[in-house]
């Protein structure tokens, strides 16, 4: 009964030790951890692991097991060494520099340290004693274990009440000092009663247990008042989990194996505790979960990379939110390069095909050209899913990622937004962790998601947008309706004064050119203004044969004393050679006369003012007329958005020449291009051409 008592108990110390220590050693908790608490606690795990292997080991036969429980007993010696040093260490702090966790550096303190170097000697005496019981294999050594057991313990504890006035706070930290010097007094004494004490077997069982487990008095204390807060829980969690799976393999093993393994050991006079041992350690490399949770404890409890990556996925998350508001493609740009260096790899290679494509790459060079993509079977990665390396099943996926340098390939699909991520090999020529690769996936989905809603807000700017346009529209057709109205009444008066004047000159003389000209304008100026009743909507195309050529010389008549008032110099190469196109007449005269009058405008003022219209033949099917300006050019904010309503670069313009021309230009089955730098702006009409018969 009593073993199994203290197989449990020890064990239970044991663990709670083991996951303080290892929270204590933790990156997060290290640099608030002072260097005496880090040895203290090393002690007493040290102490309590090594006392649990060696009720385990003390009734195995075999040298194996003996060699090993001589190594538990050195360790149990060396343990209450430093434990009993950090003690001291801890009240010598206290009384020089306060609760400072990390004080400046003393070298002098490595003198409480010394007890430590005689755990060889202890060792060697050890494995010379012929008993495999603690007391007595160190019988020897206790009465000078006790000396300065009693020294440190009860030194520390003095300096701690002494120094109780000088911590700040409210009286919990005092509180703490207080109980922890009246727990290491009470350990002092039961140490001394359990070794000085002369008693039964039976009764000695039961104070050598307690004795033991004396220790763990103060640990509780010290875990109470630091770790309760924050620690407490998580510490509370991690013993229960791991306490019970470590108790419940050793309680197998004292019932099953090791009586089987005694008999074994009987008749074939073998040792099988080193069988054993390699079983448990091929245990380990076979079973895949266990080997990876091995593997990231003892990778997040040595390595500091993992906090410095869980910090540089959090920047990355934070980008992503900060910068939602960035085109989709500057979005996965900044992303892909965040990626690349959060995780220390050689390149990162985006890739979405929906709702567009693109291409982004996080190196200099193209590292993973598109080509190469084909020779991998994207449609069998699952959309949940990401395809690693060093865990792929699939020997050809395998090959292919050698070849390309790919450690990792992560699906993305959001809604709309698909494609896959692709990682190179990390600098560090190591695999990513479970850890990581989580980290990427919760990021890749975050990155779909942050460009997603990205095109919806575009797409409800843009339906606001027009919906306002639509809106200012509508009232403008109003206006215009309105204004329609009122012009044509006046412009039928004008011109029949101006045909009743061309009866007083001559038919061939220039006053009656010009007065033809006047009544032509007019009669274009009646047209529009019958058009704005339904805002402007021409007649139908098709109905004229029109060669643009023609249309531009009679604009220049008119054109050219406007860029005379403004020494603007108009040349033009009309060479369309008496080709048509079929569309209205007045349409064109619209398109191009806005055209001519904007580069005139353009211009004027600059100390370059140059004007050139051009026309040729493209094919047999489209015909060409350019109209160039040298003027300073159109803001590269508004060249996306020019011909749409109510945008203009101009401080008196109205924001409607451009659009009625774009709207003009379609009506006529055409395309109409601007492409504009400082150097001056170009304007490209392409038409059908209409041959006649």
């Amino acid at each position: 009964m009593i073993d199994q008592i203290e197989l449990f108990s020890i064990g239970f110390a044991a663990v709670i030790h083991t996951v303080l220590l290892l929270v204590v050693l933790e990156r997060v908790n290290r640099p608030l951890t002072a260097i005496w608490l880090k040895w203290a606690l090393t002690g007493a795990t040290m102490w309590y692991v090594a006392s649990f292997f060696h009720v385990l080991l003390r009734q195995t036969e075999g040298r194996t097991a003996a060699w090993l429980d001589v190594l538990c007993m050195t360790a149990m010696c060396g343990g209450l060494l430093l434990l009993n040093c950090g003690i001291l260490h801890a009240g010598l702090r206290l009384h020089h520099t306060g609760v400072t966790p990390h004080p400046n550096r003393d070298r002098r303190y490595l003198a409480v340290y010394v007890p430590v170097l005689f755990l060889l000697a202890i060792g060697a005496g050890i494995a010379q004693s012929p008993s495999r019981d603690f007391v007595a294999a160190t019988r020897n050594y206790q009465l000078p274990y006790v000396l300065w057991m009693m020294t440190a313990n009860l030194t520390a504890a003095w300096l701690f009440i002494r120094n109780r006035s000088r911590t700040p706070g409210d009286g919990t930290v005092q509180r703490f000092l207080l109980q922890f010097a009246i727990s290491l007094v009470v350990v002092t004494i039961m140490v001394c009663i359990y070794l000085g004490a002369n008693v039964g077997a039976t009764t000695e069982r039961w104070l050598g247990l307690t004795t033991s487990l004396s220790p763990l008095i103060p640990t509780l204390i010290f875990a109470w008042y630091v770790f309760r807060r924050r620690l407490l829980p998580m510490v509370f969690e991690r013993t229960l989990a791991y306490g019970a799976i470590l108790l419940g393999v050793f309680y197998l093993h004292r019932l099953t194996i090791s009586p089987l393994m005694e008999q074994i050991n009987d008749r074939t006079q073998f040792d099988f505790v080193v069988v054993e041992g390699i079983l448990l350690v091929a245990l380990v490399l076979a079973y895949d979960p266990l080997r990876n949770r091995v593997r990231e404890g003892l990778r997040y409890l040595v390595s500091g990379s993992v906090s410095e990556v869980r910090d540089a996925t959090r920047t990355v998350s934070i980008a992503l939110t900060q910068n939602a508001n960035e085109q989709p493609d500057e979005i996965a740009q900044r992303f892909v390069a965040d990626v690349q260096q959060a995780l220390r790899l050689n390149f990162a290679w985006l890739r979405l095909s929906s709702p567009f494509e693109l291409n982004c790459n996080s190196a200099e060079e193209d590292v993973l050209p598109a080509e190469s993509l084909a020779h991998i079977d994207l449609q069998g990665i699952k959309t949940d899913q990401w395809v690693d390396r060093s865990r792929c099943v699939d020997p050809v996926l395998t090959s292919v990622l050698r070849d390309l340098d790919l450690i990792s390939i992560f699906p993305v699909d959001h809604h709309h937004v698909r494609g896959h991520l692709f990682l190179g090999l990390p600098r560090s020529a190591d695999r990513l962790t479970d850890e990581q690769l989580n980290a990427v996936k919760l990021l890749v989905d975050q990155f779909a998601a942050t460009v997603h809603n990205r095109q919806l807000e575009t797409a409800r700017q843009s339906a606001e947008r027009h919906a306002v346009q639509q809106e200012k529209l509508s009232m403008l057709g109003l206006l215009s309706g309105s204004l329609a109205h009122e012009l044509r009444n006046p412009l039928s008066s004008i011109r029949t004064i101006a045909t009743l004047l061309k009866e007083d000159f001559p038919g061939e003389s220039d006053q009656a050119g010009e007065v033809d000209l006047i009544v032509s304008e007019i009669d274009r100026l009646t047209e529009t203004t019958q058009g704005l009743l339904d805002f402007a909507r021409s007649k139908s195309a098709g109905n004229d044969r029109v060669c643009p050529d023609v249309v531009i010389e009679r604009l220049m008549k008119i054109l050219s004393h406007f860029a005379g008032q403004h020494d603007v110099v108009v040349t033009c190469d009309l060479s369309l050679n008496g080709t048509t196109t079929a569309v209205a007449a007045t349409s064109l005269n619209d398109v191009l006369f806005n055209l001519i009058k904007n580069a005139i405008e353009a211009v004027r003022g600059t100390d370059d003012r140059r004007v050139n219209i051009s026309t040729c033949c493209e094919g047999e099917e489209r015909l060409l007329i350019q109209v160039n300006d040298s003027g300073p050019g159109i803001s590269p904010d508004l060249q996306d958005q020019i011909f749409e309503p109510f945008v203009t670069g101009k401080t008196d313009g109205t924001g409607l020449g451009l659009y009625l021309v774009g709207q003009r230009i379609q009506e006529m089955r055409g395309e109409i291009l601007c492409s504009s730098s400082q150097d001056g702006t170009s304007f490209e009409i392409r038409l059908p051409v209409e041959i006649p018969t």
